[in-house]
């Protein structure tokens, strides 16, 4: 299946992919010692593509934190 948001889509199975833009502006209202620390953890109950859990991971990188 496509990752192509459609209104059939969306209508037949009610799924929406968070666009990036949007996981960005809500990862930049969490704490930076939050992506700092390695025992912080993040939910996703609907990681769907990751468009939220990919920039969570980027952003632990670049803070300097290893998987």
């Amino acid at each position: 299946m496509k990752n192509t948001k459609t209104k059939e889509r969306v209508a037949g199975s009610g799924e929406v992919f968070t666009p990036l833009w949007l996981a960005n502006e809500m990862l930049s209202l969490v704490e930076r010692e939050d992506f700092v620390n390695p025992k912080s953890t993040f939910f996703d109950p609907a990681c769907g593509n990751g468009n939220l859990l990919v920039p969570i991971i980027y952003k632990k990188l670049q803070q300097g934190c290893t998987p």
